[in-house]
């Protein structure tokens, strides 16, 4: 249409990338009224948080448990995901999953549930391990403590009252150094409870030797005391609510738009120029991609300082994924299914578990998910879905990938993967198969532009964790007008801590545009 104009000459913000952290700075900074485009190269926004369609079934991309998403009722917490979203006029429907995992170790003999609620949690640990109820509700308080001495920092904008520290939350600054493998030889748990309380691991896929206590007892505790939701449908349809009410708040959302460079001048950034050459100026531009990304291929390396290189380089790549996505032409209690989230392990033998997700390979810990448990009928009326999930560390696949027989390989391993689960569960999986489809790190790559198909941002290491990144906060913003948000942010990737890490990108960025 002559005349018309697609951008305005210059906004407060620019969003680039609409996954769930940067759909989040969209919701919250026009909610504050500032002007904001957000822009995503794909066809829908969501990133990770999206769904497809193959024959009758819609699959998940992955798996997208909420926490942070008590309603403050039972003696959950009012969450923080949820008390964001009601500040800005989003109400998704939540589902609490029905329990907070179940796991088959086949050395050790064990097929244990885990429920919601610290007290019903430490007494099915104590009746699995009988007598190890003490330890773990000691476990617990710290766990808790630490929750809350996170939520004070985050109130103070990490500048808390060291008297307050020393006196409310000295536990927490005794453990905040150290890793996860140090507090639990502390704890010198039995071999059962360690085993059970080492299952989240399959969340992180690192050694405990160097993952951040602090990373690990925010992550149980939310789990285990509010409980693990799912959005009534798909995790797509919230990133499509999200979508809709950032419209509605003023936000300008543009889809099929890919950023090619960042404009900087003086050193600082100040605008973006998309792949169609049109070139837009912006007070602040918040990226959810990868730095690595960024610096290396979308500004010119005169202009990225020194400083933020060699942070970038210094940090490490967390887990790239491996899925696959079953269409079963059956209800789950027809063909033996009746557990939502169901680790599959030998033991949980953390450090033997890592150095094999280290090469390509079936591991013998994986986890599978039928989401129709949780929302029956969510596949539809006559059939479900099973999806197989497993944790890779970022070059066990991509430097090892023969494109000549990646697609044998890809379809083995799901074969290995539906034994393991037949012989595990004794449910009849292979004759109920309509539908396969198969996701490696590969498809992350090329669908999430990440590197090696990572997924869950730069590891959090007691060194470089939640606490030392929010202190560090803004000592770490080495590019003027130019921050990230999402799984890059001090949280690192994850349904919930995207979203968090958007929202307090933008409160961040309406302080320095002067609103």
């Amino acid at each position: 249409m002559k005349g018309w104009k697609r951008y305005l000459p210059a906004y407060d913000v620019i969003v680039v990338g609409a996954g769930l952290g940067g759909l989040s700075s969209t919701l919250k900074l026009s909610h504050e009224g500032a002007s904001v485009l957000l822009l995503e190269r794909h066809n829908m926004t969501g990133g990770c948080a999206t769904s497809f369609v193959r024959g009758r079934y819609e699959f998940e991309a992955s798996l997208h448990e909420l926490c942070e998403c008590g309603d403050g009722k039972d003696g959950r917490t009012y969450g923080g995901v949820r008390k964001f979203f009601d500040s800005v006029g989003l109400y998704p429907e939540y589902v609490m999953v029905p329990e907070a995992f179940r796991v088959s170790m086949s050395k050790l003999g064990l097929d244990f549930k885990m429920p919601f609620g610290i007290e019903n949690a430490i007494a099915a640990i104590d009746a699995a391990d009988p007598g190890s109820g003490p330890k773990v509700r000691e476990y617990f308080r710290l766990l808790q403590e630490v929750y809350e001495a996170l939520l004070y920092i985050n109130e103070c904008d990490g500048s808390p009252d060291p008297k307050v520290m020393t006196t409310k939350y000295s536990s927490f600054l005794r453990t905040a150094s150290y890793s996860v493998y140090e507090i639990n030889e502390y704890f010198k748990f039995s071999e059962i409870t360690r085993h059970i309380m080492n299952t989240y691991y399959g969340y992180v896929t690192r050694s405990l030797k160097d993952l951040s206590f602090t990373v690990w007892a925010l992550m149980i505790y939310l789990y285990i005391n509010d409980g693990a939701h799912i959005i009534n449908s798909t995790s797509h349809a919230l990133a499509v609510d999200m979508e809709r009410r950032a419209r509605e708040l003023g936000a300008q959302v543009e889809t099929n738009v890919e950023v090619s460079r960042l404009i900087v001048e003086n050193g600082a950034v100040c605008g973006v120029v998309t792949a169609d050459g049109d070139e837009i100026r912006a007070k602040r531009v918040l990226c959810n991609l990868s730095p690595n990304l960024v610096y290396t291929r979308m500004m010119d390396k005169k202009d990225v300082p020194l400083q933020a290189l060699k942070l970038t380089g210094a940090r490490r790549l967390g887990a790239s994924i491996f899925s696959a996505y079953l269409g079963l032409n059956a209800l789950p209690e027809d063909i033996g299914i009746d557990t939502y989230e169901y680790f599959i392990t030998e033991d949980m033998d953390v450090e033997r578990v890592y150095e094999m997700s280290k090469k390509w390979q079936v591991t013998t810990k994986t986890s599978a998910t039928c989401p129709d448990i949780a929302i029956p009928g969510l596949t539809g009326p006559d059939r479900c879905q099973l999806n197989f999930t497993c944790l890779y560390a970022p070059d066990a696949m991509l430097g090892h990938l023969d494109p000549k027989t990646y697609l044998q390989n890809k379809e083995a391993f799901v074969s290995k993967l539906i034994d393991i689960y037949e012989k595990t569960t004794g449910a009849r999986i292979r004759e109920h198969i309509e539908e396969i489809a198969i996701a490696t790190p590969a498809t992350f790559v090329r669908y999430e532009n990440t590197p090696k198909g990572n997924i869950y941002g730069y590891q959090l290491s007691p060194v470089d964790g939640i606490v030392p990144r929010t202190l560090a906060i803004q000592e770490e913003q080495y590019m003027p007008g130019l921050d990230f948000v999402g799984g890059y942010g001090r949280r690192a990737h994850g349904f919930s801590c995207s979203i968090i890490n958007g929202y307090d990108t933008a409160c961040d960025s309406l302080k320095k545009i002067g609103r």
